[in-house]
C-alpha cells in the first residue's frame, strides 16, 4: 500500500506511536502480564450565570411639582431628564405625567415604615 499526503502519514504515525504507547504501557503493568492500572478522574463544575436588566426608575408628576424638585428629589441634573425623555418645553410638564428617571437616581425621600397587627383564634370543639 502507498501513502499519499500529509494526512495519511500523519494517521500512519499516529498509529504507530499508538501501538508502541500501548506496548510500553503493558510491560509497565507489573511484569507478571497484567495489564496497567487505570484510574480514571471525572470532575464536574455547576455554574449559574445572573443577568441583570437595569429597569428604568419612573416619575407620575404630582401638582405643583417642576421638572427642577424632581431632578433634586432624586439626585439627578434636570438636562438629564429632559434628554430622557425628550422633553421640549421643561415648563409644560402635568400632573400625572410619567417622566422616566436616568440610571443610578436615587430618592431622597422619607423612608415609608408600617405597622400590621395579627390575631389568632383557637377554636376547640369536643365530642359530645
Amino acid at each position: 500500500m502507498i501513502i499519499h499526503g500529509r494526512l495519511q502519514w500523519g494517521l500512519a504515525i499516529g498509529t504507530l506511536a499508538f501501538s508502541l504507547a500501548a506496548v510500553v504501557a503493558s510491560l509497565l503493568g507489573g511484569g507478571d502480564g497484567s495489564p496497567a492500572a487505570t484510574t480514571t478522574t471525572t470532575s464536574s463544575i455547576a455554574t449559574t450565570t445572573t443577568t441583570t436588566i437595569p429597569v428604568p426608575l419612573k416619575h407620575v408628576v404630582k401638582s405643583g411639582e417642576s421638572l427642577f424638585s424632581i431632578a433634586q428629589l432624586y439626585s439627578v441634573k434636570m438636562e438629564a431628564i429632559i434628554e430622557l425623555n425628550n422633553i421640549d418645553n421643561p415648563d409644560k410638564i402635568s400632573a400625572g405625567d410619567e417622566i422616566l428617571l436616568p440610571q443610578g437616581s436615587i430618592a431622597r425621600v422619607a423612608p415609608v415604615t408600617s405597622t400590621s397587627a395579627t390575631s389568632t383564634a383557637l377554636v376547640t370543639t369536643s365530642a359530645p
